[in-house]
């Protein structure tokens, strides 16, 4: 009989479901001949030449006339079942084989039949126990241990399946099928290198075969091989261009290249192609956050969710879009969901972990660190023609450089190491590194980081470390009159480091500033805030006093630092192996800055100043001015870092902050603040200069 018709696929990595049903029925036929009565019934052998003519309706018809004569006739019940198999009535089929296995439950060939037929209807269970009882009766049949294994793999237990593997391409070396188990096996098991040996196999054996180029090319991006994964991604579409798993699969090596919008292109004709599919929307969603965009990250996130449930990635991925929401209930809901299916998922934990942090439960938020780095605190992430290798020493906590921007996956191979959970084993036996960069950039968040990386920076022999830990310890805010104080024109307000026990014990944090020597109006800032999260102002026209709860917080003199236009301004430079570059400048009604927030797009003539700066900022700042902030770089003695100020309207620098925390970004090219761009390349530029020595 010829082979079914083909139609969509369903599983990735895999044939078409139509395609297999072919190679299942041709099975199922070749071994009509064994199952044959020695006097076959003249139906049936009408039947067979009627199927054999094509006239598959009227087959099956007469093969129906013959097992109602004969309703224990096991050729009869078996080529029904093939012919309804055929005809798409699967669960008619299974039951027709039923009977016949009730019928011959000695003959294998019976029992792979059902169990063939059950796999097809997704009734794994069922199939793994059919397969199971036809290996009792032939412990060699290889098409019985292919299919055993890929049901074990599409159940999750991969361990189970790879020596039934492993014995069926041994017994059918020739059979790009049992290779095809085999790969899928190894790849469930974390196996990626062997996995993509075993679907090259299967390619070699028939290159046609387009779920062989699909399987390597995910398991070659498994191993951190993006370029070949390409290739075999590429191979596989030219095969089948109508294929999702093959644009899934290039979407996936492309995603390895560091290539965002080429991933989200190709996970978007994936998704075209199967869209009722949650592996299609989860990695759509995927791609869609390493482009900031939350919100259709999150709408597809949601679909995977519908379609699959058990998604665990889903649901962390989930948990950090809400968490970067401020939406932090369903942040920690999803987070958990996570854990309840997958308890050792990374960033699950390390979502967990900030919520409850920032919820004062440190015990409980350090177990989750526990969990999310102990074993796995350095984490590799190769570029395809990497411009160099570059160590960068993290913390768990926030407060890390952000350099995303600076040392882009794309064109850098990073190594990122939690160093606190390090071994002095595992500081020796580092891989090999061209330049190391500390990025714990907040002194007050490094905790146990600090330490760890401060004995990594007293090692000899190593290769160049930038942003020596020493020196990031000087930059805490309440340090800052001793690092800068000796600069003319600078004026630094006066910051305390208080304990939230100390405003308790003083009777609240007015009279906490007041035995500080901090005279209002005053700001009040926890540590490690950046961005304005947690700052209030007392005093002034904001006579409220603002809760303090556990930790530590800066009290700082507010100084009022208005122009003469009533409008608040902060710049921002950037110090690159100690060189000034300008990042921006925001104009505001208010007092708390930020430039997301303070309307410039709306204001061309506020954007014409900023431009003004960022052209030529010794000019826009004035000479002495200007040297005030080029001497805030000399003091930190920092390769990389920033600095936040106003100009006051008698020439003075009034100096928000000095650290290595601070953000640049690139901005959207066809965007209102295209106009930063070049500023912004020239401090990449300057950074990765530094970086190649």
């Amino acid at each position: 009989m010829a082979n079914a018709p083909p139609a969509p696929c369903h599983s990735p990595g895999a044939a078409t479901r139509w395609q297999e049903s072919g190679i299942i029925y041709a099975a199922m036929t070749a071994t009509a001949q064994r199952l044959t009565t020695p006097d076959p019934d003249a139906l049936l052998q009408a039947g067979l030449e009627r199927h054999g003519a094509g006239d598959r309706v009227g087959a099956a018809s007469l093969f129906r006339q013959a097992l109602d004569l004969a309703p224990d006739n096991a050729t009869a019940l078996y080529l029904l079942g093939l012919a309804r198999f055929e005809a798409g009535a699967a669960a008619e089929a299974e039951g027709l084989i039923l009977r016949l296995t009730e019928l011959r439950p000695h003959r294998a060939e019976a029992h792979l039949a059902l169990a063939n037929i059950r796999h097809w209807r997704e009734d794994r269970a069922g199939a793994v126990a059919a397969y199971r009882q036809a290996l009792e009766l032939a412990p060699a049949d290889a098409g019985a241990l292919t299919g055993l294994a890929r049901a074990l793999s599409e159940t999750g237990d991969h361990e189970a399946a790879r020596p039934v593997a492993e014995r069926a391409a041994a017994a059918a070396a020739a059979d790009p099928a049992a290779h095809m188990a085999l790969a899928a096996a190894r790849r469930g098991l974390g196996e990626v290198k062997e996995a993509a040996a075993a679907f090259a196999e299967a390619a070699r054996l028939d290159p046609a075969l387009v779920g062989a180029r699909v399987g390597l090319a995910l398991a070659l991006a498994d191993a951190g091989e993006p370029q070949a994964a390409r290739a075999a991604a590429d191979a596989a579409l030219a095969l089948d261009p109508r294929l999702a798993d093959a644009w899934l699969a290039l979407g996936t090596a492309l995603r390895g290249l560091h290539d965002p919008r080429g991933a989200r292109d190709a996970f978007e004709r994936a998704l075209a192609l199967g869209p009722d599919r949650a592996v299609m929307h989860l990695n759509l969603g995927l791609i869609l956050i390493e482009l900031e965009k939350a919100a259709e990250a999150q709408a597809h996130l949601l679909t995977a969710l519908e379609l699959d449930p058990t998604s665990a990635t889903a649901h962390a991925n989930l948990s950090s879009l809400y968490y970067l929401a401020d939406r932090k209930e369903l942040a920690k809901a999803h987070a958990e969901r996570a854990l309840a299916i997958q308890p050792d998922l990374m960033s699950a934990h390390q979502n967990l972990a900030a919520l409850l942090a920032e919820a004062e439960q440190p015990e409980a938020a350090r177990a989750h660190r526990d969990r999310a780095y102990a074993e796995r605190n350095l984490l590799v992430s190769t570029a395809a023609e990497p411009l160099a290798r570059v160590l960068v020493l993290s913390t768990t906590e926030s407060g890390n450089t952000p350099d995303r921007y600076l040392i882009p996956p794309s064109r850098y191979t990073r190594l990122l190491w939690f160093v606190e959970y390090a071994s002095e084993r595992q500081m020796a036996e580092l891989p090999a590194y061209d330049v190391a960069f500390n990025a714990i950039g907040d002194e007050d968040l490094a905790g146990p980081t600090a330490a760890a990386a401060r004995r990594f920076a007293g090692l000899a022999d190593r290769p160049r470390l930038l942003n020596h830990p020493a020196l990031i310890a000087r930059t805490r805010r309440d340090l800052a009159e001793g690092l800068f104080g000796h600069i003319p024109g600078l004026q630094i307000p006066r910051t305390v480091r208080v304990e939230a026990a100390e405003v308790v014990a003083a009777g609240g944090v007015r009279e906490a500033a007041r035995r500080a020597g901090v005279a209002e109006p005053f700001l009040v800032r926890p540590i490690g805030s950046h961005g304005g999260k947690g700052l209030a102002l007392v005093g002034a026209d904001a006579p409220d006093e603002p809760l303090v709860r556990a930790g530590a917080y800066y009290l700082t003199e507010f100084t009022d630092f208005r122009g003469r236009d009533g409008l608040f301004r902060k710049h921002r430079m950037i110090f690159v192996d100690r060189r000034p570059l300008p990042y921006h400048l925001a104009v505001s009604p208010k007092w708390m800055v930020h430039y997301e927030s303070a309307g410039m797009d709306r204001h061309p003539e506020r954007l014409a100043e900023e431009m003004r700066f960022l052209a030529d900022p010794a000019a826009a700042l004035g000479a002495d001015a200007y040297a005030a902030v080029a001497a805030i770089g000399a003091a930190m003695d920092l390769d990389y870092a920033g600095v936040d100020f106003s100009l006051l309207p008698d020439g003075r620098v009034l100096l928000f902050e000095a650290n290595a925390t601070m953000l640049v970004h690139p901005e959207a090219p066809e965007g209102p603040f295209a106009h930063k761009n070049t500023s912004i390349e020239r401090i990449f530029t300057a950074f990765r200069e530094m970086l190649a020595g």
